[in-house]
């Protein structure tokens, strides 16, 4: 005499079945995906000026790539009095956008201005479709650049 009767176990099994199917298709994990980067609001090249406290007004030119919201770039910083240009590399930050943080980096020498790469500036601009203004301040300077004034439009 059989344990259980046919119609029961077919209940059983039917049962059994349905709950295996469900905790499959409850278990199963799409692929991961690669996230999207967005194009970097500051993307692009920018040119205006610094008026420095110290050293007066120099013309600026800025390249800036990247994804998301961190772009780096080289710029040159362009004086009357050539001794004192300066070259180096800008990392900008949109995170905040449209206030802008930009960590400048010199990488060369000028008159007065001795010790790089070791000199960063720190500026707080604020984004307004293609320009760009605000103050800079050394973190770590030289006395040929004090702080001032930055405006930059994108070409």
């Amino acid at each position: 005499m059989p344990i259980f009767r046919a119609p029961h176990t077919t209940a059983w099994l039917t049962l059994s079945v349905a709950a295996c199917i469900g905790l499959t298709a409850a278990c199963d994990e799409r692929p991961p995906t690669t996230p999207t980067t967005q194009r970097l609001v500051v993307e692009g090249r920018w040119t205006g000026t610094m008026i420095d406290r110290s050293a007066g007004t120099g013309t600026l030119d800025v390249m800036l790539s990247g994804s998301n919201d961190v772009g780096t770039g080289p710029f040159s910083l362009a004086f009357a009095d050539t001794s004192a240009n300066l070259q180096g590399l800008v990392l900008a930050r949109t995170r905040d956008a449209p206030a802008i943080d930009v960590s400048i980096n010199i990488t060369t020498n000028a008159r007065d201005c001795s010790g790089a790469p070791g000199l960063f500036y720190s500026a707080r601009l604020t984004l307004n479709g293609d320009r760009m203004t605000g103050t800079y301040e050394p973190s770590i300077g030289c006395p040929l650049l004090r702080g001032g004034s930055l405006e930059l439009i994108r070409r």
